[in-house]
């Protein structure tokens, strides 16, 4: 069996490059050690100023269009979704784009798990109802979930 692929959706607009690159690095890393590969939706798109927004001047990768279809491509193409939506801050909107992959994942069948804390999502259908797996709270909940799915397949350690 091929090495599984977890799509890491989280924020992006809006975000530092920290803020949307550190976790996913972090949760990629701790995947890895699993030979589990986790796949981030920023390949390919540099940060353009102090924080990403929705489009910047490159044809292939930083119109909105080509973020969409190359997103759309790499979820396709991974055996799950995490979907991180950590409290939104006071004056900002939850993270748009992560809630319309969520939606993605689940109109192709794909699993879906979902990591937040904020009690408005976690009363919205779209975030109630879509996931696989009720509504984990921390990023090591979703980590132990993916590895307990994916693990066992992974380097030939069926146990």
């Amino acid at each position: 069996m091929s090495r599984p692929f977890i799509y890491l959706a989280g924020p992006i607009f809006g975000c530092t490059e920290g803020e949307a690159k550190n976790w996913r690095a972090d949760f990629a890393a701790k995947l890895a050690q699993h030979c589990i590969t986790g796949i981030s939706p920023l390949r390919c798109e540099p940060i353009v100023g102090e924080r990403y927004d929705v489009a910047y001047d490159d044809p292939c990768f930083g119109q909105p269009k080509s973020i969409l279809a190359k997103n759309f491509v790499d979820l396709q193409r991974c055996d799950m979704t995490l979907a991180y939506l950590p409290n939104t801050e006071p004056g900002k909107v939850p993270s748009v784009g992560t809630i319309g992959e969520i939606s993605w994942a689940y109109a192709l069948r794909k699993p879906v798990a979902i990591v937040t804390q904020d009690p408005f999502l976690t009363k919205h259908p779209f975030i109630s109802q879509q996931p696989s797996w009720p509504v984990l709270s921390t990023l090591d909940d979703a980590l132990r979930l993916i590895v307990g799915i994916f693990g066992g397949y992974a380097g030939g350690r069926n146990v």
